[in-house]
């Protein structure tokens, strides 16, 4: 065995670990993924109402809604 210098003991020091920190986190990534789910959900419900709305009436006349609509 080596024998040690100046009787200096070898300890490990071990870092608390900061559960809060993760806890946030956790709370954080799941509100974020929870909203872009939510935002995924609205954007498919939208792109399917499209399709039927010109499955049912048209291109055309899709056209002519969106500019009455816009010019009032």
């Amino acid at each position: 065995m080596k024998k040690r210098t100046e009787n200096k003991a070898c300890t490990a020091v071990i870092d608390r670990y900061d559960y809060d920190e993760d806890i946030a986190e956790a709370a954080s990534h799941v509100g974020t993924g929870t909203i872009f789910n939510l935002c995924a959900l609205i954007g498919a419900w939208g792109v399917t109402c499209l399709g039927s709305a010109v499955v049912q009436f048209g291109i055309a006349t899709m056209v002519k809604g969106w500019f009455a609509g816009i010019t009032g």
